[in-house]
């Protein structure tokens, strides 16, 4: 991004003092973590100190919970990231906390707040930049660019990203030749490389005690000081997270097996619906492995649970727009129960209470052309 662009977030951290009490809320998954780590050496640069507290949401939601609102009352100053807050909301909790608050983002939004804010598609609403390269952005304005670019990466591979963002990998060649693939395309760094396992490793969407592990991927990726990524596998956090990775594999493999069996297909519309149990959040890594494989399917993987349902959904190709189709198939009354959906073209989400569900699937297959 340019750096008028970028202006307000440059403004923002070049203010921020010593004495400011700052918390960065994140996106749970690996582009959120990512930015968090570079938002906060930037702050570390600058003031001395990284961010006092960095977190993802007390929920799984586009919103914040009263837990959430605890963290605030002794803060000045909220930092968002990979995270679409209502404007509303952003609003209410700069003036309810009297806290200066930046978003840092690049998802579809309802309106642009009033509240200093970066997001490139404020001047191209089909743009798609990874927020962990934005944030990368705004490090080399304040000279971290050749410090941050490996933790931008990792996060551009979690987020589909690699086709927007080619320059980063190229850079990425110079010091990291051996652990990525010779093809710098998204499917082989994201599959075919040592660098990808690392960015899987990290990714803590899928796992049990998010905000745990949320924690211990920051810190790996805030505590390493050596350019050779061999270090990260040194680190009690990384290695933490390795392990519940393990499982978490095991898990997956047994749900794609059962795919092909288990899936329900509407051939016409090419879309497919895939009902998993697990104490994992593996919903999005099956939709998105299913769906490069066939990338004009519509593949929507489906975790029910007693109180919510979860949604996943995937089309690679981008025949259809996920993020509008997702919203629309709400059935009447979901959202006033608490229900949401949105995300991106290729890749969104829902969540509802179980009795939606057929209404969502019987929307969701007439609205798709």
């Amino acid at each position: 991004m340019k750096t008028e662009e970028l202006k307000p977030a440059i403004d923002y951290l070049e203010k921020i003092n010593d004495e400011d009490g700052v918390v960065i809320i994140h996106h749970w998954d690996m582009d959120g973590i990512s930015s968090s780590a570079i938002i906060s050496k930037i702050l570390e640069q600058e003031r001395g100190n990284p961010a006092g507290e960095v977190t993802i949401p007390d929920e799984r939601s586009y919103h914040l919970t009263e837990k959430d609102h605890k963290l605030l009352k002794d803060a000045t100053k909220l930092i968002v990231l990979d995270f679409n807050l209502k404007a509303d909301e952003l609003e209410e909790i700069e003036e309810e906390f009297d806290l200066d608050v930046l978003v840092v983002d690049h998802h579809s939004f309802d309106r642009e707040p009033d509240v200093q804010f970066v997001n490139p598609r404020a001047e191209d609403a089909e743009v798609y930049i990874p927020c962990s390269k934005i944030c990368m952005d705004i490090a080399s304005e304040f000279g971290l660019e050749e410090e941050v670019r490996w933790i931008a990466g990792l996060g551009v591979i979690q987020d589909f990203g690699v086709d927007s963002c080619p320059e980063l990998f190229e850079e990425l060649e110079n010091n990291y030749k051996k652990y990525l693939p010779e093809e710098l395309s998204q499917q082989q760094l994201a599959k075919n490389c040592e660098y990808g396992r690392y960015s899987s490793v990290l990714n803590i969407k899928p796992y049990r005690d998010s905000k745990h592990y949320a924690k211990l991927a920051y810190q790996a990726l805030t505590l390493m000081k050596s350019e050779d990524l061999k270090e990260l596998e040194a680190q009690e956090e990384y290695r933490k997270v390795y392990e519940v990775y393990l499982e978490m594999q095991d898990e997956f493999n047994k749900a794609v097996e059962n795919y092909e069996e288990d899936r329900e297909i509407d051939r016409e519309k090419m879309i497919i619906f895939f009902d998993i149990d697990s104490d994992f959040h593996i919903t999005s890594s099956i939709s998105t492995n299913m769906s490069t494989k066939t990338p004009e399917w519509v593949h929507l993987v489906i975790q029910k649970g007693d109180e919510e349902i979860n949604i996943s959904a995937r089309c690679q190709s981008g025949r259809v727009d996920l993020g509008e189709l997702m919203q629309k198939a709400l059935p009447d009354g979901a959202v006033e129960d608490g229900g949401e959906a949105g995300g991106h073209q290729k890749a969104a989400g829902a969540s509802m209470k179980p009795k939606y569900l057929e209404d969502f699937k019987q929307n969701f297959t007439e609205l798709v052309e």
